[in-house]
């Protein structure tokens, strides 16, 4: 059986557990401030773990706009042939297999390349917010998020338990072990294959 990815509303429900023995807030204004709290926690999360994804890009004209979550290039991948990432300025007059990027945040970011062709782009990303109940959590230990968000609730609220500390620390322990586990799963992967090589 598939392990079932957890959603907002189990993430909601999470909170309320810890927060409000288990019953969950009926008022929209509690549950906005829930769900923005959950976000916030997978979205520093997602960071502190450089979450990776991948897409398969054509440039057309040596370009082409990179995704809106876009946050990083990890890598550019044609035919089992890792690119190499040349900056902007060398690129003029450049050939062979090499990348490079442009743009900003307000206008977006676009990959370049010498060569109009499909490549699997590897990169960080933005997780898309949660908006409804059954959206799901991107992050692997999704107890992480519900933990930090409730964390983050309890200090706005001066911590009347006075246990924002407690629920920090098994948040960033989780976070840790995510860390270590994805290490340990690209250590195996450290190696590149280069053109003629």
């Amino acid at each position: 059986m598939a392990y079932a990815k957890k959603t907002l509303l189990n993430l909601q429900q999470d909170i309320a557990d810890k927060h409000d023995s288990g019953v969950l807030p009926t008022d929209s204004p509690t549950l906005a401030y829930w769900t923005r709290l959950l976000n916030n926690a997978q979205q520093y999360i997602a960071d502190r773990l450089r979450l990776i994804t991948s897409t398969d890009l054509t440039t057309v004209s040596g370009t082409i706009a990179l995704p809106d979550d876009f946050v990083e290039i990890k890598d550019v991948v044609y035919e089992n042939t890792y690119l190499s990432r040349i900056s902007k300025e060398d690129s003029e007059g450049a050939s062979g297999l090499v990348y490079w990027i442009t743009g900003d945040q307000t206008n977006g970011f676009y990959l370049n390349t010498t060569d109009d062709q499909t490549y699997t782009v590897y990169y960080k990303f933005n997780p898309a917010p949660m908006v409804n109940n059954t959206d799901v959590c991107v992050i692997p230990d999704p107890l992480a998020v519900s933990v930090y968000a409730y964390a983050k609730l309890r200090q706005a609220e001066t911590d009347p338990l006075e246990d924002a500390n407690q629920s920090l620390g098994e948040a960033e322990a989780r976070i840790a072990e995510m860390i270590s586990v994805n290490k340990a799963n690209e250590g195996s992967l450290s190696f590149s294959m280069m053109q003629n090589g």
